[in-house]
């Protein structure tokens, strides 16, 4: 709407904010480790939109992230889910979500966060983060560390990764509609997975390690229902392609060892994901049975003044509901430091 134009056309122009002379994206620049109201850990899309949206309600705020701004996202060749583009490459969409975001306030890449003090609130003490920097001292702490897909850890994984070789259902599925392919799994995501690829019209198999699967009845029943088809007590020990995709799985049966070749248009690895919750951990944040971080809707988790968002706490795990969350962590922090609930 600012410029009048289609963001799919500015695309293909290469002339969206990030994209002049193919250069990251500078924006804010830095500050150095001092007082701040607010520290967001994590530079995916929750902490980038928590960033703007602390600023805009008044907030000091800085985002520190260990590794590149993105998380997942940047590392996906192509997202096609994600509202006002049909297609982007992930790391330019983080480039533009970075651009954004730096234009409020201060995104410190390679910036680790070693540890943290929570402070006493009731005597008006701040948290102390120090860092790989230095020490800021904050008011509140938004976590937005994300979480990663496990790895099948077979040959050929992260060479067809994003050509292929996918993680998530919901953000791919829809390229598969009338082709072949196999999930990877036995719990309750790679059941939902292949019950989502079944309705989108995909010819989907299930290979599972094990000889019962660990998701739950209601799941087995409907996989049962749709018949598809189960390959058991199978691994998959190489994934074959072209060079371009991925056209053949070749799998062993662990009873009889044999191993045969599986054709394939693409495959789902669907055996879990690891939340980063090693400083929520550290700080005694409360956490799910699944291992994600615990929040209400308001994305306060059950320490005051610390607050999560994004795929650290699980559910959905999309960039919209990422965004979402960012915007309402921010938010909320804002609400607690102007009328600090735990001093009445």
């Amino acid at each position: 709407m600012v410029y009048l134009k289609s963001a799919e056309d500015m695309l293909a122009e290469g002339s969206l904010p990030g994209m002049e002379e193919g250069k990251t994206p500078s924006g804010y620049g830095t500050i150095e480790p001092g007082e701040v109201d607010l520290v967001i850990v994590g530079a995916g899309p929750a902490g980038l939109t928590a960033g703007i949206y602390a600023v805009r309600a008044g907030l000091k705020a800085v985002v520190l992230e260990k590794h590149i701004v993105g998380g997942q996202v940047a590392l996906t060749p192509i997202v096609e889910n994600y509202p006002g583009f049909v297609s982007v490459p992930g790391k330019q969409l983080m480039d533009i979500m970075s651009e954004h975001a730096r234009e409020y306030l201060p995104v410190h890449e390679g910036e680790s966060v070693d540890a943290i003090q929570m402070g006493n609130m009731k005597e008006g003490e701040t948290i102390i983060v120090t860092t790989s920097r230095g020490v800021y001292s904050a008011k509140a702490l938004i976590l937005t560390t994300g979480a990663t897909y496990r790895k099948l850890g077979a040959v050929g994984e992260d060479t067809y990764f994003g050509r292929g070789i996918n993680y998530c259902a919901s953000c791919d599925g829809y390229l598969y509609k009338g082709k072949s392919v196999a999930i990877i799994g036995g719990g309750n995501t790679a059941l939902t997975d292949a019950l989502h690829l079944k309705n989108l019209g995909v010819n989907v198999s299930i290979i599972h390690r094990g000889d019962t699967f660990r998701a739950q009845k209601p799941l087995q029943d409907s996989v049962n229902h749709e018949q598809i088809p189960i390959l058991w007590n199978t691994i998959v020990e190489e994934i074959e392609g072209d060079g371009r995709r991925v056209n053949n799985l070749k799998i062993r049966n662990l009873m009889t060892r044999a191993v045969t070749d599986m054709p394939v248009d693409g495959a789902f690895v669907a055996i879990g994901q690891e939340a980063s919750t090693g400083l929520a951990k550290s700080l005694g944040v409360k956490l799910k049975e699944d291992g994600f971080v615990k929040v209400e809707s308001d994305m306060r988790t059950n320490l005051p003044r610390v607050y999560a968002a994004g795929d650290l706490t699980g559910g959905l795990q999309q960039i919209v509901t990422a965004i979402g969350e960012g915007s309402i962590a921010a938010m909320s922090a804002f609400e607690d430091i102007s009328h600090p609930y735990w001093k009445k």
